[in-house]
């Protein structure tokens, strides 16, 4: 599958959208992978073989069956293209890619395996009232350091042009082997992995149809920074 398939953008997301529009049902294909974020983004969402796993501050790693979701980008994985790069971290997997074909005008499905050396994760607080800002909930976010870990990084890569739709460059999940760990991705590093990756030629973007959307007034000249201090 060619397509990618996201629900709101990270501009919305980032300007204050994040109330539970799109419900997310117990019935999903094996393949689907992909990312995301819960109702007032309490949780980071990583979505592997189907599962969708999310992970908040000072709760144990859980699955999300039926619910309704703010934000959240997929796509069916199978590796088609695969390499073994060695010495990788967040500031050069862009230079392994480029290796393997020209990244900088499309988007890709990226899948990142390894037994980490080092990783470097966030999750938010839970918000009950789901009344905070975007800039409190991120005050709020834990940060962890997993060191000599087994897990995947799963997630996007976006080109700059479409930067206020999706995170521009690379946007990573972590999810653990033993299923304990998981969040937003930070930094990471591994002397040797395996990088799995597909090209998507298309993106299919579902706007919430609330009249709170309808209404919602986004600041483009503040935008790009806001994306890049909160998501970056």
């Amino acid at each position: 599958m060619s397509k990618i398939t996201q629900y709101s953008t990270i501009g919305a997301l980032m300007s204050g959208h994040f109330s539970g529009d799109f419900p997310l049902n117990s019935n999903h294909s094996p393949t689907l992978f992909g990312l995301g974020c819960s109702c007032g983004i309490s949780g980071e969402l990583t979505v592997c073989g189907g599962e969708f796993w999310e992970a908040t501050a000072g709760e144990k790693l859980h699955k999300l069956t039926d619910c309704r979701l703010p934000f959240l980008q997929v796509t069916e994985f199978v590796a088609e293209n695969e390499f073994e790069a060695k010495g990788i971290n967040e500031a050069n997997l862009d230079q392994h890619l480029s290796q393997q074909l020209a990244i900088a005008n499309i988007f890709l499905a990226v899948n990142v395996k390894s037994c980490f050396d080092k990783v470097v994760i966030r999750r938010p607080q839970r918000d009950e009232t789901q009344t905070r800002s975007v800039e409190e909930m991120a005050d709020a976010q834990q940060v962890d350091t997993l060191t000599t870990i087994s897990g995947q990084l799963i997630g996007f890569w976006t080109p700059e042009l479409f930067g206020r739709i999706s995170v521009p460059g690379f946007h990573f999940h972590f999810l653990s082997e033993d299923r304990r760990y998981s969040g937003h991705v930070l930094s990471f590093k591994t002397a040797e992995a395996t990088v799995a990756y597909q090209v998507k030629t298309s993106i299919e973007i579902h706007n919430p149809t609330s009249a709170a959307f309808g209404d919602l007034n986004i600041d483009v000249t503040k935008l790009d920074e806001l994306i890049g201090n909160v998501e970056k």
